[in-house]
């Protein structure tokens, strides 16, 4: 039996056991109240912060786009849209099946919505329709009550004033995606619906897009948020303001419509490489693009023969034909291969060995210089020039002048084009260099490809003295919200160091290519001007064993003619025998650009006859 004494011995052994257990969980919970509130209080003080709030983007104004004169090219327009935010949904399928009564939903968005769900913060909401109507906002307004977490919001929406009138040169925007992501921070993009995917929307997309405003929002402990803390109001993006002068863009498309011309003009300052129009026809609207074109349309669009989707000013690839023919005569009166006053006999063709190259002219132009050869093309003069050149000299002729390289512009998608070389054609064909291959070339045919932009560039070298600008389009930006404006810079221009008498000599064969020549046509009374024709032959087909060709029909030239404004490059695809298309298309830029100095009242309504094309 078991003593009062050791009993009592035992209870104070258990109450003195319990009262340090009580001492140190008292400094315990002590202890853990210094480290939570003092040791790393900022620490979990910012994790309750992230776990109780939701920021929640808010996107931003895109930047206009703006003719020289501001004339807005790329807007932006207020539209409705509706909304659903997942988090303050209960049952997304649910009310998925009531909105669907009230508005028509694609099966194409549901199914987005449910594959993409988890791809954003529930907070966030994601965009149901787009463009709602006044009975639209009627029916979801009167089932409001019902529809938690479902909302009409406003929204900024791009829109192209002008259509496919500047589609070539400005681009448009489209619903952001993985695809069009590339090259971009994804985190910037959370709850922007569009990113440039073209043009200048893409190439100045992280000006024009501007910076996010934020909602910072607070959220229970299901992230259903309760209380909306702070507004913090977004930066609309930059405006550009572009060297685009929309008399001139209006007045060539204009021409290429009414005539249904297939082709390309580009329009530059000579001194700056302003651009000052880019016409690609035909087009397609802009405004097809923002909110995502529906595969049948982009099939029609892709498969359409006029082939509407081609940049012809950037990416279309020509035989440049005897639009060449001013660079090699600039480079063989420089290395001496020629002077100014060289003549030849020109009988309408010339023989090599076994084979006959004619001239267009097959009765032949008899004795022949420079500044005839030029003004009337005289191809026999040039077969002869290109044997005394040699491809070597032909080939550093292109390369000066910029051909065989994509030309320098602020717009994305230009190509390089093509300059052949005897390593390149044993590398292919497994053939040496023939004379006859550099005959050929000589007259721009063969296997040289060029674009409108390298033919602009380069034609500009010659009226502005010898100097390869940087071609641009965007002249400044300007802030959104106090127009403050940012000149922006080109690189210098690359000084060809032509002589003065090479310059003389070519200037004076395309001012008589104007005055008597191919293009006589293009001569304005009170306007002194400069050009030069081409005609390239396209092969299109084979009948009983012979080639078929078409002829694509080219210009190139500069007005005035000693203090140049404007240089163009216009080629029209198919354009039949002689190269007379492409004059009205060339001669509605000039102008139409000259207009307020010449005083004309209409330059629009510009007709050349094929049978006075010539002369």
């Amino acid at each position: 039996m078991v003593s009062g004494d050791s009993k009592g011995r035992q209870f104070r052994r258990r109450m003195g056991l319990a009262f340090v257990v009580l001492i140190l969980a008292f400094f315990y919970l002590i202890w853990r109240l210094v480290d939570l509130e003092v040791i790393h209080y900022q620490r979990f003080r910012e994790m309750a912060q992230t776990t109780h709030t939701a920021i929640v983007p808010v996107a931003p104004a895109r930047g206009l786009i703006l003719a020289d004169h501001g004339a807005i090219l790329a807007a932006n327009r207020p539209r409705y849209v509706l909304e659903v935010i997942p988090d303050e949904v209960r049952s997304l399928h649910k009310t998925l099946a009531i909105v669907q009564k009230l508005v028509t939903l694609s099966p194409k968005t549901i199914h987005h919505l449910q594959a993409t769900l988890d791809d954003k913060p529930g907070y966030i909401p994601r965009i149901l329709k787009h463009h709602l109507n006044q009975q639209d906002m009627a029916a979801i307004a009167v089932r409001g009550m019902q529809l938690p977490g479902v909302q009409v919001a406003a929204q900024w929406h791009r829109y192209y004033p002008y259509g496919s009138l500047f589609t070539s040169v400005i681009g448009y925007v489209g619903p952001v995606s993985a695809r069009n992501l590339k090259g971009f921070d994804p985190q910037k993009y959370l709850y922007r619906n569009v990113i440039g995917e073209s043009g200048l929307e893409l190439a100045f997309e992280r000006t024009l897009r501007g910076k996010f405003g934020y909602q910072i929002k607070e959220v229970n402990a299901s992230g259903v948020p309760v209380a909306k803390l702070r507004n913090i109001a977004p930066t609309p993006g930059d405006n550009l303001l572009t060297t685009l002068r929309l008399r001139v863009q209006k007045a060539v498309a204009l021409v290429m419509r009414r005539n249904h011309f297939r082709g390309a003009l580009v329009a530059v300052n000579p001194r700056t490489g302003a651009v000052l129009a880019s016409v690609s026809n035909p087009s397609f609207n802009a405004n097809w693009f923002v909110d995502g074109i529906s595969d049948a349309h982009w099939n029609n669009l892709l498969h359409d023969k006029g082939r509407p989707l081609l940049n012809r000013v950037a990416q279309g690839l020509y035989p440049p034909g005897s639009c060449i023919k001013p660079f090699y005569s600039v480079e063989a009166l420089q290395d001496k291969i020629i002077t100014p006053g060289f003549h030849t006999f020109c009988p309408g063709y010339l023989r090599i060995g076994g084979h006959v190259y004619w001239d267009w002219y097959r009765s032949g132009f008899g004795e022949t210089g420079l500044t005839k050869a030029l003004a009337w093309s005289v191809d026999v003069f040039f077969y002869k020039l290109a044997i005394k050149m040699g491809i070597h000299r032909q080939d550093a002729a292109l390369w000066r002048f910029g051909f065989g390289h994509p030309a320098p512009i602020d717009t994305p998608g230009s190509v390089s084009g093509f300059v052949p070389t005897p390593q390149w054609k044993e590398t292919h064909f497994h053939q040496p260099w023939y004379t006859g291959d550099s005959v050929i070339l000589g007259i721009g045919q063969g296997y040289l490809l060029v674009t409108p932009l390298q033919l602009v560039r380069a034609v500009s070298a010659i009226a502005n003295g010898g100097y390869l600008v940087h071609l641009h389009t965007v002249n400044a930006l300007v802030n959104s919200e106090t127009g403050a404006r940012k000149q922006l810079r080109e690189p210098p221009p690359r000084d060809l160091h032509i002589p003065a008498f090479a310059l003389r000599a070519v200037r004076l064969g395309m001012v008589a290519c104007i005055t008597r020549g191919t293009c006589k046509s293009m001569a304005t009374p009170g306007l002194s001007m400069a050009g030069k024709t081409g005609t390239a032959e396209i092969p299109v087909g084979y009948r009983d064993g012979r080639t078929i060709y078409n002829n694509d029909s080219l210009f190139i030239g500069w007005a005035p003619l000693h203090h140049p404004k404007i240089a163009v490059a216009a080629v029209v695809e198919d354009g039949g025998n002689n190269a007379w298309q492409a004059l009205p298309v060339a001669k509605a830029a000039i102008l139409s650009d000259l207009r307020p100095q010449l005083k004309l009242r209409d330059f629009t309504n510009v007709v050349v006859n094929p049978a006075q094309a010539f002369g």
